[in-house]
């Protein structure tokens, strides 16, 4: 969100005030700041961060396939991906701190890392002894698109950083006895039940089944991407199609049509560590 454009600019105006009332620690935008039928011009990246610029509050934010995967479609100007994700790059992700207002939060980043230093937008940071990280994973297949040029190769690469960045914040975790690990990503990697894994997320899924069951702590992944609210717990053991690994939940967020927020509360001492509510925003009911 803002979905569509101009008019839901109102409406993320709306989500902001009330995420605003709510004095979060910090807030995560997992992507998708337009849809990919508008606009990738630099107007529309200037739009975002004028948005992200009114919360009052440390903001982390991490990337969309509608911001860059997309840009080559006709209706979102026939622009280079890789252009556009060079572009957002820069933008946003030129410093090492977060986004917002309020008391910066430094951040942990992959690029400092010079075998990695393509990829500043993938964060790590803790609060309370819970570890928090960002990934960059798109929708589009997470761009493992053979039709657009470059694409495949984008993605292998990027899949690389992100395995290497994954097994990074479940060692951090272990490190230092975290209760728990939030992860947040944009493209929704799981499907739906009983069906295969899609090859652009597969490695990740499967690495993500490893990590979390020797962890054995919560792990909450967070993402957008298929415009659902929900919460529920979508990774299976190996072999099996109802056996959900029960230490791993996933939460999708509101997006597109229905503009709200989501509310977790972290309780590092209690068992579940994430406590997940609606936060519906009032002026964007319909």
């Amino acid at each position: 969100m803002p979905y569509y454009l101009p008019e839901d600019y109102e409406r993320f105006d709306n989500v902001i005030e009330a995420v605003n009332r709510e004095k979060p620690a910090f807030t995560v935008h997992v992507g998708d700041t337009k849809s990919g039928g508008s606009p990738c011009s630099d107007e529309t990246v200037q739009r975002t961060w004028d948005s992200f610029s009114k919360f009052d509050h440390p903001l982390i934010y991490t990337p969309g396939d509608n911001e860059w995967t997309d840009c080559h479609r006709k209706a979102a100007g026939s622009m280079d991906p890789l252009e556009r994700l060079s572009v957002i790059r820069d933008r946003f992700f030129g410093s090492s701190r977060t986004l917002g207002g309020g008391t910066p939060i430094e951040m942990s980043i992959q690029s400092a890392d010079t075998t990695w230093g393509d990829y500043p937008e993938n964060r790590m940071w803790i609060r309370d002894g819970v570890v928090f990280a960002t990934l960059h994973i798109v929708g589009s297949h997470n761009n493992n698109q053979p039709d657009v040029p470059g694409a495949v190769e984008e993605f292998v690469a990027r899949d690389k950083a992100n395995e290497a960045w994954l097994e990074n914040a479940f060692a951090k975790a272990r490190n230092l006895d975290a209760p728990g690990l939030a992860i947040f990503i944009h493209g929704n990697p799981f499907g739906e039940l009983g069906r295969e894994w899609n090859p652009g997320f597969a490695r990740f899924l499967g690495q993500l089944r490893e990590l979390t069951i020797a962890f054995s702590k919560p792990v909450l992944v967070s993402h957008g991407d298929s415009h659902y609210f929900r919460v529920d717990k979508p990774l299976m053991h190996e072999g099996t199609a109802r056996d959900s690994i029960e230490n791993l939940t996933r939460l999708e967020v509101f997006g597109a049509r229905n503009m709200h927020g989501v509310r977790v509360e972290v309780e590092p001492g209690s068992a579940q560590v994430f406590r997940i509510s609606q936060l519906i925003v009032e002026a964007n009911r319909r």
